[in-house]
This record gives structure tokens, sequence and C-alpha cells, in this order.
């Protein structure tokens, strides 16, 4: 399975592509039927390759979601009950649940008046496994989860085991948040899966200990020996190393065959190309409208930008900026910068990005959020 985004000036849209197994009676009854939970889709022919597109404006994928609103209570309980909802009316169609995708990445959320609201994808692909999908789930529960809740820590890491279960059943997934509505003092955990687990580690740490102080007074000169002979070896190869650079950059005349002094040389640098001169990195991104708005500065490895306080690394409040608009995240050296799904999209030099589709900035690159005009310098 390939997914890649696409945008265009109104529009938002996730293409999936791979091997598929078409029903003609499944996309009969989507095509005909508005069912609650699923996107819509249309699909296209590219190179003899059936391709589905789903209209994903607005919407943010579960994996943003939960990273950007962390897993909550409440949010646990709205996403298990969307997902048991549309799991039956996908039921009540008489569409297989072997069509839908329950990744992470192909759930998408949509915040509306009454809640955060989930929908699904129809993709009839071959060699899918429901189950290993769902596992991206409960794994990025146990990710973004609060630690500091241990009932809703343990609820998470419960959900996580029966998930592995190969006869665990997604419509009753929602049975594993009943226990966060009893109260504090009633909730008893089941499951020493946790506790055994710590139990293991103080054992082999214990263990590992216990090992390290059978060493005998013999053996530990012996180690000794061998550390100092290391150590030796390595300063000699660090100091020959640098001697030989020193050498190599800067010859003296006994160690020239030809030393030439050359007043040229030294007084005249050699003229250079612009483009072989290496630019400094970028560092900051800088506000050009009107108004006061705030400079990004370039030096987290994560930076989000939109415009709900609180949440965003820079909150950027301009009504065309969306909640949660777009992130700069650092790779390596470079960074990167992708759109969220924004309502009124991301530009750089004029070109609108798709979701999740990086752009590495360039010094004097323009970056628009929505309206409001960026410079990198």
């Amino acid at each position: 399975m390939n997914i890649t985004f696409k945008r265009d000036l109104s529009r938002s849209y996730m293409v999936v592509s791979g091997s598929m197994e078409p029903s003609t009676y499944e996309e009969g009854m989507l095509r005909n039927n508005d069912v609650f939970g699923l996107l819509s889709f249309h699909t296209t022919q590219v190179n003899g390759q059936i391709q589905y597109w789903y209209d994903i404006t607005g919407k943010r994928s579960l994996k943003d979601y939960l990273s950007q609103e962390k897993v909550t209570r409440e949010n646990l309980k709205v996403i298990l009950q969307e997902l048991n909802a549309a799991c039956r009316k996908v039921s009540d169609y008489l569409i297989r649940q072997e069509h839908i995708l329950f990744t992470a990445d192909s759930i998408f959320v949509e915040n509306t008046e009454e809640g955060p609201q989930l929908f699904l994808c129809y993709c009839p692909l071959r060699d899918k496994n429901i189950y290993n999908e769902f596992l991206t789930i409960t794994e990025h529960l146990i990710t973004e989860v609060d630690h500091q809740d241990e009932e809703l820590r343990q609820v998470c890491y419960d959900l996580y085991e029966a998930s592995l279960s190969s006869d665990f059943s997604l419509m009753n997934a929602y049975e594993y948040v009943k226990v966060l509505e009893t109260p504090r003092e009633e909730y008893v955990s089941e499951s020493p899966v946790y506790e055994d687990y710590q139990d293991r580690c103080v054992q082999i740490r214990r263990e590992a200990y216990e090992e390290e102080t059978r060493v005998s007074d013999e053996e530990e000169d012996s180690i000794l020996v061998r550390i100092h002979t290391r150590l030796l070896d390595w300063k000699n190869k660090v100091f020959h190393r640098v001697t030989d650079k020193r050498k190599e950059l800067f010859p003296l005349p006994s160690e020239s065959e030809d030393f030439i002094f050359d007043a040229e040389d030294v007084c005249e640098p050699k003229t250079q190309m612009l483009s072989e001169i290496q630019q400094p990195p970028v560092s900051r991104l800088v506000y050009e409208g009107k108004g006061k708005a705030p400079e990004i500065i370039l030096e987290d490895d994560v930076i989000s930008i939109g415009s709900k306080s609180g949440e965003n690394s820079v909150v950027l409040p301009f009504s065309g900026v969306s909640r949660y608009h777009a992130r700069i995240r650092k790779v390596g050296e470079e960074f990167r910068l992708e759109d969220l799904n924004s309502t009124n999209g991301t530009y750089c030099n004029g070109q609108i990005l798709s979701y999740h589709e990086p752009h590495t900035l360039q010094r004097m690159d323009q970056v628009m959020f929505a309206d409001v005009a960026y410079r990198v310098v």
C-alpha cells in the first residue's frame, strides 16, 4: 500500500494505491449511500493501477490528533465509541471490515460542535491484516498517554495486550474504557503484567550486580592493565593522526621537498564562485506583515504553529490560521516545514504544500501560513 497526499486551492486528498480486490456490490453500495463514519472517495486508474482518492479537507489523522491533543479519558472514550459505531454501521451495509483501513495514519478526526468525529477509509486491499493495523493505534495510545494517570495508563496497556490476540473484536474495544467510569477507589487492576515487568527488571539488575561483584582481585588487575594498554594505543594513534594532519596542512621547510614562498598566493586570494561559498544555516522566520507577530526561532526539534494558545510552540492569533496549522521538524542539520491539513493552507514560495509533504527550508524562502507571511533568514 502506498499513501500520498494531494492538495489544490480548495480540497485536500489522501491517495491510496496498491493491490486491490474491488467489490462491485460494496462500491455500488457506498456510492449510493452516505455511510456514517466513512470518508467520501472516488477512484481513478493510473498506469493500469486503481487509486482511491479520499477527501480529507479540514481533518487530521488520528496520529496527529493524539500527538496534539494527547490521550485523555474523554477523547479515548470518544475514539473507541466512534470506532464501535462505525464498525456496526459498516456491518449493517454488509461491508467487510477487512476492507476498512484501521491504522493511525488512515483514520481521520474532524472537530465538530458535538466533539471530535472519526472517519474511516474503505479500501479493498489484498493481503492486509486488520489486527496488525489496529496495533498501530494502541501503540500510539501508549506513547501519548499521560503516565501520571495510573488508571488511564493501565487501560491503554490492557487495550494494547488485548489487541495482540487474534480473536480481538474492534466492536468490543469500548468495553476497555468502562473502567474509567468507575470511582477511583473501586478500581482494581486485574492485569499483573506491569508489576511482573517491574519485578523482572529488579531481578535482572540484582543478578547483574552480583555477577559484577564476583570478579577476583587478579581479574580486576588484568582488566586495569588492558584498559591502560588501550588508552596508550588510542593516545599514540591520535597523536600520529594529528601530526600527519599538521604536516599535510602546514608543512615545515624541512618536511617539504619543494617549499617555495609565493607572495601572490598569500596576498591575492583566488576568485571563488558565490555558489561555492557555504551559506550559514537557517536560524529563524521573520514576520513580514503589518501589525505584530512572533518570530519563529529554529532551535527545537519540533516546532508546532497554530492559533490555539497553550498547545503550540508558536501562536499566530490570526483568523485565517488553523488551530494546528503547520509544523517544522529538525532532520539532521535541516529544518523541514509541513502542513497539518490546515483550512487555508501553508505556502512556500507561492506553492501550496500538501498534507505531510515536507519542504526543506532555505534562506530567503517566503512562507505563508494562510495569509500570514514570513521570510526565512
